[in-house]
């Protein structure tokens, strides 16, 4: 319990922090923050055909939403399935979560991805590759139900719109229900009744706007299992292997091989994948932002102690997606060798 306080204390104080030199979106004529995060294009796909998710060769999957989303990668359940599932494909996935992202705000820090950087001498904008995304998980509604939280029609389909000049192969995820353990757990009837409103509005959302939709709610409320999370409200690792479960049935993967795969390839492919989202927090939410493209580039520290010309903080940076490279041909050579030998 301690360590879970500490944690939420934390996260908060980091989120006060980065909300007061932050920007979340609009701001300074920049695009709102999730939008410009993805790479632009002049002929966004369109929806999944005939309702089915069908991810394609060499596409890239995006999650956004907060921290159960951002955990996600962490535990890396879901990507094991889908790679698994799909292991010809040669997929990637990108978790661009945010531990306290809600639907309404998004605090990043500040020049995150904009076009505009530090006025400074020295100083450059924001020079990383944007994620260019073929399909989007879009996870928002359950903090947002919360009393003093702000649920908006209005601002999730203005987010639909904003994703839609990327991509219109979208996947709308309804939340987990508040689950009965943790210091709150015996509100969690009064919470699901007013997330139940919110879940029932994502689903007519999806259907009016051509998306899919995955249900986490219903299947969790009907059996609520205190072990699946943390505090009642995130997740704990069991909650993050039946979800990616959930994700599996209700978009319908290819069923899992019927002879188990050799242990250390599987062990192989989840350390592959944990590697290539360590490597993809680093590039994604860098440390020492300040001296990267922050208000501090220009000064001693932001420069290499022998070549003070250079600015090595951008080397490191730059190194990052090579490495992602190679361990997403790791992950692709692991998942087709547990295709082959579990056959």
């Amino acid at each position: 319990m301690k360590r879970n306080h500490a944690r939420c204390s934390i996260l908060l104080l980091t989120a006060a922090l980065v909300a007061a030199t932050g920007m979340s979106s609009g701001e300074d004529g920049e695009l709102p923050v999730l939008q410009r995060s993805l790479a632009a294009t002049e002929t966004p796909a369109p929806p999944f055909a005939d309702g089915r998710f069908a991810p394609m060769p060499g596409e890239t999957i995006v999650f956004i939403g907060g921290t159960d989303t951002y955990d996600q990668a962490r535990h890396g359940f879901l990507e094991e399935r889908i790679q698994t599932a799909w292991p010809d494909l040669g997929l990637k996935l990108r978790n661009l979560a945010w531990p306290g992202d809600v639907l309404t705000y998004q605090a990043r820090p500040r020049y995150y991805y904009t076009e505009k950087g530090d006025s400074n001498p020295g100083s450059v904008p924001d020079q990383r590759k944007r994620t260019e995304a073929d399909i989007v998980f879009v996870a928002f509604g359950k903090m947002e139900s919360l009393p003093g939280g702000e649920w908006s029609t209005s601002a999730y389909l203005a987010l639909l719109e904003q994703l839609r000049t990327r991509t219109g192969r979208l996947v709308l995820v309804a939340p987990t229900p508040f689950f009965p353990s943790g210091p709150a757990a015996a509100l969690a009837d009064e919470r699901n009744a007013r997330l139940a409103e919110i879940v029932k509005e994502i689903e007519s959302i999806a259907d009016r706007e051509n998306a899919l939709f995955v249900d986490l709610f219903n299947p969790f409320r009907k059996s609520p299992d205190s072990t699946l999370s943390t505090d009642g409200i995130h997740l704990s690792e069991a909650g993050h292997r039946a979800v990616a479960e959930q994700f599996a049935v209700q978009l319908a993967f290819p069923p899992r091989l019927e002879a188990e795969p050799p242990a250390e390839l599987l062990q192989s492919l989840r350390q592959a994948i944990a590697r290539k989202n360590r490597l993809w927090q680093q590039y994604y939410r860098p440390t020492n932002w300040a001296f990267l493209f922050g208000d501090r580039q220009h000064v001693p520290a932001s420069r290499d102690p022998v070549e003070r010309s250079e600015r090595w903080f951008l080397r490191e940076i730059d190194s990052i997606p090579g490495l992602i490279d190679e361990t997403e041909a790791d992950i692709k050579r692991y998942a087709r060798a547990i295709a082959t030998t579990a056959r």
